[in-house]
């Protein structure tokens, strides 16, 4: 999976985990019901790609 656009670039362990923890504060701040947590998930992680990306 790539993100911003960067060809190659790739999520490691560690990016999954933090992207799994803020969306599940994500889902609690917004107070998502499971039954939308397919459409929230899209759109947290749209916006999420469209962030510039800290440096390593």
């Amino acid at each position: 999976m790539t993100s911003n656009g960067n060809e190659g670039e790739q999520l490691w362990a560690f990016d999954l985990d933090a992207l799994r923890k803020a969306f599940g504060k994500s889902v609690q701040e917004h107070k998502i019901t499971a039954d939308d947590w397919a459409e929230h998930a899209k759109r947290f992680l749209e916006k999420q790609r469209d962030r510039p990306r800290e440096p390593t």
